[in-house]
């Protein structure tokens, strides 16, 4: 379970992620697109668990927004909205997604904070995130800390 839950939280903290945009003209265009994974990690801290890091890999995909600047979407199908400031995508606060563990359980990750920056080059990218991840199922129910940073290269528009 416990990997599990890291594997979900790793990839929905991605997919949670968003900005925070003021109405100013942005050149979203340099998100837009598929990007890879290259590096990163993730760190979870779950009550009665030792804390751990570990890496990870995976794709994001941003697109352009109708509510928000862009949204997001993860390898789950998780949906993130964000908006843009310069070279950064900031999540917008109070975004959840939930999604079944296929053995009668439910992770739910809740967005606390994020930010992904695009390099001058529009090739590169860093991210950092934090947030929570609830898991309900098989009799039990834990709420953990996830936080990750990842460095993306652009592999598609």
């Amino acid at each position: 379970m416990r990997y599990a839950m890291k594997m979900f939280g790793l990839v929905s903290v991605l997919a949670l992620s968003a900005c925070g945009g003021d109405g100013e003209s942005r050149d979203n265009g340099r998100f837009v697109g598929t990007w890879r994974a290259t590096s990163g990690t993730v760190t979870t801290i779950c009550p009665g668990y030792a804390p751990t890091t570990d890496p990870f890999a995976g794709t994001l995909t941003w697109s352009a927004g109708v509510s928000s600047d862009l949204v997001m979407t993860d390898l789950n199908g998780c949906v993130t909205q964000a908006d843009v400031a310069g070279a950064t995508a900031t999540g917008v606060p109070g975004q959840t997604c939930t999604t079944p563990d296929g053995a009668g359980g439910v992770y739910t990750v809740s967005l606390t904070g994020y930010t992904f920056v695009v390099s001058p080059d529009g090739h590169t990218a860093t991210e950092n995130s934090s947030g929570t991840l609830t898991y309900v199922g098989q009799g039990v129910s834990v709420v953990c800390s996830v936080n990750t940073t990842g460095a993306y290269q652009k592999i598609g528009n």
